[in-house]
């Protein structure tokens, strides 16, 4: 019995010193890397993917959401259409179809909502070509008015042609000021002053608090809905010529200049040591202490370079350089008042696919499935005296 007894009091023992190697072989496998870690994939943002985020547990408060949508893009478009009284500006009245057809006017898109519990933000993408056009006017009128003067002081004849220039003057400073004016109120449009009571009249409609987030873009062409609504109202015109105008649109895209080999070749996949992950191959702190290269882990986290740092983030998001245009228009396009075939014209410059996923053999993110993360599209309809047309629009970034 003795013997038996030491027996299993030695396979006892080795037992449980064998369970002991294999835990610290379990926590030195989970503590150590073996694969190195990639890139992460880069996600668009969320209100890309939906034009209204919203989660609710009651399903039914989600039924009027697409009115409400309607009617707080048609409440928004009209404020930033806003104009002031002729009376005040010394101007004619304009019509309906004056102001629809008129180029100068603040484009403003669909807003992308993201609701939270107690507040709803509001992303909305403008491009002020009114500010644009206002500020050329101002700028040439005071030339005009400045060589006036100076032909004034420069000027040794009679009192009649000095009055006669002092009354060109003050006419000059009317229309100056006309336009400063209406400057004053197009700046007035984006400031808190006039935007809080927007924000009460979208307050009333979401029940919660309301938060705007306004993008004003340097060129029309960014946005693929301002260009499809610009060639949709210049088509309404059954004189002006389609392709000409087309052409004018796409002399406003500036594509960068690269190197399409390079561009295009695929990645080499290999170890990116500049990764924190890829640095210390072992979570323990004892190895992470003995490492030399902790000083310079701290240094890069910790910078107060923030020039370095503007680049860093500036450099981490895809998609700010345009990729490529594509515009279509199709239906009763004839200049002729009698209902001919259906015509389809169409043009593009540079390309609309994803670099990364068709060339690169990198991953890329789809939203809502099917459609691309560095591609945006739209769709304008309108009608004739002949019949109905459509005007496509995708504009692709890399």
């Amino acid at each position: 019995m003795e013997n038996n007894t030491n027996k299993f009091s030695v396979i006892f023992r080795n037992y449980i010193n064998l369970r002991e190697v294999d835990k610290k072989k379990k926590l030195s496998l989970i503590n150590k890397q073996k694969n190195f870690v990639g890139k992460q994939k880069y996600f668009p943002p969320v209100s890309k993917e939906w034009k209204n985020s919203v989660y609710v547990f009651n399903k039914n408060n989600l039924k009027n959401l697409p009115v409400y949508d309607l009617n707080i893009n048609e409440i928004i478009k009209n404020y930033f259409d806003l104009y002031l009284n002729p009376k005040f500006t010394f101007s004619k009245e304009k019509y309906k179809k004056q102001k629809y057809l008129s180029l100068n006017k603040i484009y403003v898109s669909k807003a992308e909502i993201k609701h939270t519990n107690n507040k709803a933000i509001l992303t909305i993408y403008v491009y002020n070509r009114e500010k644009i056009s206002l500020l050329k006017k101002i700028k040439l009128i005071k030339k005009s008015f400045y060589k006036k003067i100076i032909s004034l002081i420069k000027l040794n004849s009679s009192n009649f042609y000095y009055k006669i220039i002092r009354i060109l003057l003050f006419k000059e400073l009317i229309i100056l000021r006309k336009y400063k004016l209406r400057l004053n109120l197009n700046l007035y449009k984006f400031e808190e002053k006039l935007l809080f009571k927007l924000k009460n009249l979208i307050k009333k409609i979401y029940n919660k608090r309301v938060e705007f987030n306004i993008i004003n873009l340097k060129s029309i062409i960014l946005s693929s809905e301002f260009v499809t609504k610009l060639l949709q109202q210049k088509i309404n015109n059954r004189k002006t010529n389609i392709i000409r105008i087309m052409g004018i649109i796409f002399n406003k895209a500036v594509l960068p200049k690269t190197n399409r080999i390079i561009e295009k070749s695929a990645i080499i996949k290999s170890v990116d040591l500049n990764l924190v992950e890829n640095k210390f191959k072992s979570l323990y702190i004892n190895s992470i202490l003995n490492n030399n290269d902790l000083t310079e882990l701290y240094k890069n986290v910790y910078s107060t370079d923030y020039d370095k740092i503007n680049k860093i983030i500036f450099n981490s998001i895809n998609y700010k350089n345009l990729g490529g245009l594509r515009l279509e228009v199709k239906g009763r396009l004839s200049k002729r008042n009698r209902a001919d075939r259906s015509l389809f014209k169409v043009k593009w410059k540079g390309g609309l696919k994803n670099i990364d996923s068709s060339y690169k053999r990198l991953s890329s993110v789809n939203m809502r499935g099917y459609i691309k993360s560095n591609l945006e599209y739209s769709i304008f309809t309108s009608k004739r005296r002949i019949g109905a047309f459509a005007v496509k629009g995708w504009v692709s970034g890399k």
